[in-house]
């Protein structure tokens, strides 16, 4: 096999990013359904049975909750906070681009692919509970059972998904499944070095 430097796969993984973009971002509404549906239970342990349904609105997910909330006029109605999955699912493309640069088999691909799902999921379910126990007042707080170290524990699991998770674990996720890869990439001349 050929020796490869760095260069060589930067350049592969720059020419790949626009069109893994394109893709996820067709695929974008099933994917973000497929989280938000995997986020519903996750937010469902800060408040037992908050979601009752998910519905995909364009690329927006909203979230059909048991909370109620009243109108100015009086009239009161269940709350659906919306979350835009493209947010926390972008690290799908960079994840592609990275193991298409790096020429691996059909199924590592699919393997972390599906392996991102949950963390994508955190982000998501982490701004839904952030509406409901934060940023929509105590009087929703109140009615999702969050409040005190809850909401605390709540930003920061916020903070963490929407910051740290989508751009950190794709890349992690890629070095875990191409350690041969990196490895020939270190040998290679002007490979990575010690």
């Amino acid at each position: 096999m050929p020796r490869e430097g760095v260069g060589a796969f930067v350049l592969r993984t720059f020419l790949w990013l626009p069109p893994c973009l394109a893709a996820w971002y067709l695929v974008a509404g099933f994917h973000g359904l497929v989280a938000g549906w995997l986020a519903a239970p996750l937010a469902g342990a800060f408040s037992p049975g908050l979601v009752t349904g998910v519905e995909l609105q364009g690329r927006e997910l909203e979230f059909v909750t048991r909370l109620t909330t009243a109108t100015a006029g009086g009239e009161t109605g269940v709350l659906v906070p919306d979350v835009n999955p493209l947010v926390y699912t972008y690290g799908l493309a960079f994840f592609l681009a990275l193991m298409l640069a790096a020429r691996p088999r059909f199924w590592p691909i699919v393997a972390g692919a599906l392996a991102l799902l949950p963390f994508q999921a955190w982000g998501i379910a982490f701004d839904l509970l952030v509406q409901v126990g934060v940023r929509l007042g105590p009087d929703v707080g109140a009615q999702a059972r969050i409040g005190g170290w809850e909401r605390e524990a709540i930003v920061l699991g916020y903070q963490l998904g929407s910051l740290i998770l989508p751009p950190i674990v794709p890349v992690l996720l890629w070095a875990g499944l191409n350690r041969a890869f990196l490895e020939r990439l270190r040998a290679g001349r002007g490979g990575l070095r010690r």
